[in-house]
């Protein structure tokens, strides 16, 4: 029987990156394959250098939902080394700092990625919910309303 999507498949360039396959692995809670990916391109010297930060900050994902909290930190300090300054890195530490119940320590983090990237919702997010663990309604209420509003400017973007 013909199969006109394999026939397809024939003429069409590759759908996916290597990056892009391991980001669907971790989506599909195939954390141990995305972590495989992940490793082969850390181990590949054709990985562009300035794509280390996010290579090591999807790992530092993996690990964590493999329940591996130190090897998360540090695969999160590597993609730190990489850029200092990589925001998704910086809320990811503080998420391993709240959830160890340091939420002074997690505000930090989440306030030194705002300062690395303001328009980075998931750090203004994270700072509001760490705000609401201490009690401080008012500030936690700013910082998720700002989180919203910025996270509905990146959905208008991609309408463009």
């Amino acid at each position: 029987m013909f199969n006109l999507r394999r026939f397809l498949a024939l003429f069409r360039p590759a759908l996916y990156t290597p990056f892009e396959l391991a980001l669907r692995d971790i989506a599909q809670h195939r954390y141990e394959d995305g972590l495989a990916r992940l490793d082969a391109l850390l181990a590949d010297p054709a990985t562009p250098r300035a794509e280390l930060p996010a290579i090591h900050n999807k790992r530092g994902v993996a690990l964590i939902d493999l329940h591996r909290p130190q090897d998360a930190r540090a695969a999160f300090d590597d993609a730190l080394a990489a850029d200092p300054r990589y925001a998704p890195a910086l809320v990811n530490a503080g998420n391993l700092h709240l959830e160890a119940g340091d939420v002074e320590e997690a505000i930090r983090w989440y306030e030194r990625a705002m300062l690395s990237d303001e328009d980075y919702a998931p750090a203004h997010h994270n700072l509001g919910v760490a705000y609401k663990r201490l009690g401080r309604t008012g500030d936690a209420v700013r910082a998720l309303r700002r989180a919203t509003r910025l996270e509905g400017r990146v959905v208008k973007k991609q309408r463009k």
